[in-house]
């Protein structure tokens, strides 16, 4: 049973209830005993099939715990900060990690990407604050601190070593920021249909919809059931809303219904939408009128190719807005997805991530030519120094 569903019952019975009371009120003067007695009992009996309806879903809303409830989750420490997170292939690989979007979501619907782990050393993680990684204060829920975080994956999982950055949707925005801050770490980049990365492509963001009646009822019933969330912090109703608000409604009428075919979202999954995170961190790059920050600023110094990925069904971030966003990058391409939406990788793997591995390969050639190179001037070195030292190994004899 949707939300929405259990609205119309949960309000249905209510009505029922209050239309007994408006009776009561209304005769109760002139009322019968018999008639009476009847306007009470239809009253709790209304009370009663509401109740029954709520205790009956209670089990449906369980929330997923964090790392911070369940340490055997995956997860990387990063100083005082804990995010869940987990990786694929082998250390000596090139490094590729994968930045979710959101803000607020998770790394679930981007997992086919651990598909590349046969090449590249695959990182994934949830942003702080959301996903299974643990709840933290609005404080922490920031830009900043969300940059904070990727350096550290950064000189973490590939230090020494240029990285490899795939950004979707969100997380695209958080890695064309983080590589205008830090070109000389960055090898290449996947920008997977990022959402408006400056003012000046905001005319052409076609995601102003209008919210449909059954929308505003599914999201007014997904507050009301939201109370009855069960979970192990104070946050898990909260997440639960949301995730209900972002994923929970099925209709056509859906706000996002233009970014996936058909007008249809696709089954994507998610551990657990982080709402506090959602709100928090948007308003850390936003203004008042909703006006992003310049997450392109810098990036004139990487002069790398960046590839845009997009999904042809997509009508309000797809190719033609991804065009616009093309235009504040020195060098870039783009790759159009038949036949999907928001969501390739998720709603058809093989062909989304086939451009990405073309692409990335043009890296991991370079960094296999480099560390032979490496190895190369190091033996030179020591085949440098071993003659000098029995050189003067030989005058120290002579001089004995």
């Amino acid at each position: 049973m949707t939300p929405l569903t259990k609205i119309i019952a949960l309000v249905g019975g209510l009505l029922t209830g209050l239309l007994c009371l408006t009776f009561l009120f209304a005769w109760w003067g002139t009322m019968a005993r018999l008639g009476k007695a009847l306007v009470i009992g239809g009253g709790l009996l209304a009370g009663l099939f509401c109740l029954l309806v709520l205790s009956t879903q209670v089990k449906d809303y369980e929330v997923a715990k964090t790392v911070e409830h369940d340490p055997n989750l995956p997860h990387f420490i990063l100083g005082n900060v804990v995010l869940h997170g987990e990786t694929f292939g082998s250390p000596e690989n090139p490094t590729v990690i994968v930045v979710h979007g959101g803000p607020g979501l998770d790394y679930r619907s981007l997992l086919p990407l651990k598909a590349l782990s046969d090449e590249f050393f695959v990182v994934f993680y949830d942003q702080r604050g959301t996903g299974l990684s643990p709840r933290v204060g609005d404080d922490q829920l920031n830009l900043e601190s969300y940059l904070a975080d990727l350096d550290s994956l950064v000189d973490r999982f590939s230090a020494g070593r240029k990285v490899n950055l795939v950004g979707h949707s969100w997380g695209g925005k958080l890695v064309s920021s983080y590589v205008g801050r830090h070109p000389e770490k960055v090898s290449h980049v996947v920008m997977a249909e990022p959402g408006p990365l400056n003012a000046g492509v905001m005319v052409h963001y076609k995601g102003k919809v209008e919210f449909s009646t059954t929308f505003k009822l599914h999201v007014a019933g997904s507050w009301l059931l939201s109370l009855f969330a069960s979970g192990p912090d104070s946050d898990a109703a909260a997440d639960w809303f949301q995730y209900q608000i972002m994923a929970g409604f099925k209709g056509e009428d859906h706000p996002l219904a233009g970014y996936f075919c058909k007008k249809k979202l696709p089954p994507i999954g998610h551990w657990r939408v982080g709402r506090r995170a959602w709100i928090a961190v948007r308003d850390s790059y936003t203004t008042p009128r909703n006006i992003p920050v310049n997450f392109v600023q810098g990036m004139e110094r990487f002069q790398k190719e960046v590839l845009f990925i997009t999904g042809a069904c997509n009508v309000m971030l797809g190719p033609e807005f991804q065009r616009e966003q093309m235009k504040y990058f020195p060098r870039a391409r783009m790759v159009v997805i038949e036949g999907v939406g928001h969501q390739m990788f998720w709603e058809s793997p093989a062909a989304s991530i086939a451009p990405v591995r073309e692409y990335l390969r043009w890296g991991r050639t370079n960094h296999i030519a480099q560390e032979a190179a490496r190895q190369s001037r190091n033996q030179a070195e020591r085949d440098q120094v071993q003659p000098a030292r029995s050189k003067q190994e030989s005058t120290d004899k002579t001089l004995k």
